[in-house]
């Protein structure tokens, strides 16, 4: 017992890289800490930032038609103005507004309630403006869409429960009427193949549809809605298909 060594003059257990327990242990809780900043940071950058950016670029991809729409009724002519991705704002804007009431998403509102409005401008100029053929098509677009969205709105208020079933019903309609959005454009495209020539695709549209659908195609992810990420990933790739069509017939 005299010979046995005090608790005070013992050292310090060590690792075998020559750090203390309470040393190494202090790094790992620091290192969960700064794994949980970043993965927060991370998230807050998907759920919230990209959502926010993405309203800012839908409303400007809904606002690029706005000076060739008012320049079309000043001269009393849309030219090669395509009105057909017009009627395609005003049925899509409106399924989605119908999905942001569902699920009470505000990004979706707000990305969305601006768009109807114009959307319903832009169609009611086209009708005004544009060939007998222009008209029959906007009438089509714009009266299939909007009985699309009466018949979903009857179905999601009084015959679906619950709200996944609505969140299924009215975000496929949605879906479809937004592919039908991203590849408007590439509703002239037998024309742009015979004339080779690009000037019915309105490059500023089309760049911007690419911002908006990448933006929304990371939050959707983010929120695990493929609702919102699947057809805005098909959004980006046919804003890219219609902007490579207008590099190769750019003259």
């Amino acid at each position: 017992p005299g010979d046995a060594e005090s608790p005070s003059r013992r050292r310090p257990l060590l690792t075998r890289g020559g750090a203390s327990p309470s040393s190494v242990a202090a790094r790992r809780r620091s290192s969960r800490v700064a794994m949980t900043a970043s993965a927060g940071g991370a998230s807050y950058l998907a759920t919230t930032v990209a959502p926010s950016v993405g309203a800012v670029i839908a409303n400007a991809m809904f606002l690029t038609s706005l000076p060739a729409v008012l320049e079309a009724r000043k001269t009393g002519s849309l030219g090669d103005l395509n009105p057909i991705p017009w009627a395609c704002i005003f049925a899509n804007t409106v399924g989605w507004l119908h999905y942001s009431f569902v699920m009470r998403n505000p990004y979706a509102f707000f990305s969305n309630a601006p768009g109807a409005v114009l959307g319903l401008f832009y169609v009611l100029t086209g009708a005004e403006l544009g060939s007998a053929q222009q008209r029959a098509q906007l009438r089509l677009v714009s009266v299939a869409g909007l009985a699309a969205h009466v018949v979903a709105a009857y179905f999601s208020c009084f015959v679906l429960k619950t709200i996944a079933a609505r969140q299924a019903l009215t975000g496929y309609v949605a879906n479809a009427a937004l592919v039908l959005l991203y590849g408007a454009p590439l509703s002239t495209l037998k024309e742009v193949l015979a004339t080779k020539s690009a000037a019915s695709i309105f490059a500023p549209l089309s760049v911007v549809s690419g911002l908006n659908g990448g933006l929304w195609l990371i939050y959707g992810l983010a929120i695990k809605d493929l609702f919102l990420a699947v057809p805005n990933g098909l959004g980006l790739v046919l804003a890219l298909t219609q902007l490579g069509f207008k590099l190769v017939f750019r003259k």
